[in-house]
């Protein structure tokens, strides 16, 4: 039977090639003309058609995803192409040039779209007018096209195709959340945000008791009090740093250019011409209470207690621009022999004791540094036997030294001349701030025994010269 096929085939096709040749030129051009006429109209209606789009198998899960969305009823060209007859032809070249890629095997392992607003937003589709006709329930969110169409955030123009994409799944042409987030959420590095989002803008506040285990939330007792529900509770899942890993544009780019452009002309240069996903650059970004926490894990003590060490600090690594106790002379540090040799703090404070009874962090319990761990190092007894003369020697300096400084801001205050006066009390109050430096870093030397014996020695001079 296939024989008897192929067998007709070649006689026809001999006997209309028969006939071609046989024609006068003018009408073999005629003839050509129209069997050109005939091919186009029937190559553009077949590539015209979803079936089409098919035959690349690169094409296929996206094929099967929009023959189950809601879209199953439109041509793939109806949103790929730009209306009218100048979209349409720019269209057609393209996918001329896609076919003749994939003929000669150029086809990329992943296709690339991007939707014209235009084609969303005609009348025989979508229009403003029904778009903007009240809020949409969206996973349980109030969400409204007011204040997205038309809109600009941040150097991105914002379209259909900023929250609508192929994202996942089978879900075709379907809304990316992370698009959502990476608006409302994502902090830039001032710590600004380009959406000012709150939580009552997307969600209703629960009329019902919540119940985690054995703790009951009752959300209208939170809005009797006027609590603020990112500034509270849900403080931690409405903002996240905007943070770009400097390895990402080599997933699309051959060389990382300079980072010297700031969010609005890097947003600018994606999303205008071609629709680069948000979670391309910015990666997932999560939403949501995704872990429950304890209070005491959700307190930050350094929003209190900053900085409570910094005298022992700048004691130890005679930082010249710290603060209260710049050094003497900041060109001539006199750096301690161990911390030239990075011992950390844990090093010498090796006793777990308890803090003085009767306050309220008196349950706890700190690291108090003894003599015995200088052994941990040095001989045995180096602790015992260089701890109580540093501190001696310290101490009797100390003492000598603040008699004469509070000698010298006595005569400050009985000095007659004012700019004499004002002098000597700047002298007196530097001198108190460093006396006072070396009584709260409390270890009488044994942090740094040269620097401190070089501040006392600074304040000596500072109260007896020049009297």
């Amino acid at each position: 039977m296939r024989y008897r096929i192929v067998r007709r085939l070649r006689k026809a096709f001999a006997h209309w090639a028969w006939f071609f040749w046989h024609m006068r030129w003018r009408a073999r051009i005629v003839a050509l003309l129209m069997l050109s006429a005939v091919v186009s109209v029937v190559a553009i209606e077949v590539t015209g058609q979803p079936g089409f789009c098919n035959s690349c198998h690169i094409m296929i899960p996206y094929y099967a995803s929009w023959k189950t969305s809601t879209h199953a009823e439109v041509n793939c060209l109806d949103c790929h192409l730009k209306p009218g007859f100048t979209g349409y032809v720019k269209g057609k070249i393209n996918g001329l040039a896609q076919v003749v890629d994939d003929v000669v095997g150029r086809v990329g392992t992943k296709p690339s779209a991007t939707i014209q607003e235009i084609s969303c937003l005609r009348s025989e589709c979508h229009t403003k007018a029904e778009l903007l006709d009240g809020p949409v329930d969206y996973n349980s969110v109030t969400f409204s096209h007011t204040n997205h169409i038309d809109n600009v955030v941040d150097g991105v123009k914002l379209s259909c195709g900023s929250c609508h994409s192929h994202f996942e799944g089978n879900q075709h042409f379907s809304v990316n959340q992370n698009a959502c987030y990476a608006c409302h959420f994502l902090a830039n590095a001032d710590g600004t945000r380009p959406v000012a989002t709150g939580c009552t803008g997307c969600h209703e506040v629960p009329s019902e008791v919540i119940r985690r285990g054995f703790v009951k939330i009752d959300h209208q007792e939170f809005v009797s009090y006027a609590a603020s529900c990112e500034d509270s509770c849900h403080k931690r899942e409405v903002e996240q740093a905007g943070q770009v890993e400097e390895t990402v544009c080599l997933n699309c780019h051959d060389f990382r250019n300079e980072a010297d452009a700031n969010s609005v002309e890097l947003h600018e240069a994606h999303t205008t011409a071609e629709k680069v996903e948000c979670f391309a650059c910015h990666g997932k970004i999560a939403h949501g209470q995704t872990q429950v926490q304890t209070v005491s894990d959700m307190m930050d003590c350094q929003s209190c207690h900053s900085n409570t060490h910094q005298v022992q600090r700048t004691i130890y690594s005679t930082d010249p621009n710290a603060t209260p106790t710049p050094a003497p002379h900041a060109e001539d540090r006199v750096l301690s022999p161990m911390f030239l040799t990075h011992v950390e703090c844990t090093g010498c404070h090796v006793e777990q004791t308890a803090k003085t009874p009767g306050t309220l962090d008196s349950f706890g319990t700190v690291a108090r540094a003894v003599p015995s761990a200088c052994d941990r190092c040095h001989e045995p007894g180096t602790g015992d036997q260089y701890v109580p003369f540093w501190q001696s020697t310290i101490k009797a300096l100390y003492e000598k030294v603040d008699r004469k400084a509070t000698q010298f801001a006595e005569l400050a205050q009985l000095q007659g001349d004012p700019q004499r006066a004002q002098e000597m009390g700047r002298r007196a109050q530097q001198a108190r701030s460093i006396l006072d430096s070396i009584q709260f870093d409390g270890s009488w030397g044994v942090h740094n025994f040269k620097y401190t014996e070089a501040l006392l020695l600074e304040v000596d001079k500072l109260v007896t010269s020049g009297n």
